[in-house]
């Protein structure tokens, strides 16, 4: 299972459906994946404290973090181009589909993307 940021940022702030989910998830021994634009993203909110940066990296840690590479690139390149999605939307997108996962997602925007399983959260 791939994780876009919005899942992680629910589950830092507690979100009780989010946090049920990681923990049925990580009961089934669910490989849990973030992009390294996902720790990218949650790593630049702007009210970020330094307490806070540690929860967010020892969470983190928890979960396997796919490299941006240029096997995910090229896969993020033709999901841009032929759905039109932002480019870190793009990456996250072509982070599942590389490692055949769903994705765990709030973001309407992913439902374009006709190869991905979207796990609504």
């Amino acid at each position: 299972m791939t994780l876009d940021s919005n899942i992680v940022i629910y589950y830092l702030n507690g979100d009780p459906e989010v946090l049920i989910a990681l923990d049925r998830w990580k009961g089934a021994k669910v490989e849990l994946c973030v992009s390294s634009i996902t720790v990218a993203e949650v790593l630049s909110q702007g009210t970020l404290t330094r307490e806070m940066e540690g929860v967010i990296l020892k969470f983190l840690e928890s979960l396997t973090s796919v490299p941006f590479d240029d096997q995910v690139a090229h896969i993020a390149a033709m999901v841009r181009r032929v759905y039109g999605l932002k480019l870190p939307d793009a990456a996250i997108a072509a982070t599942a589909l590389s490692r055949d996962h769903r994705l765990a997602t709030r973001d309407k925007t992913f439902h374009r993307v006709k190869e991905l399983v979207i796990e609504s959260v």
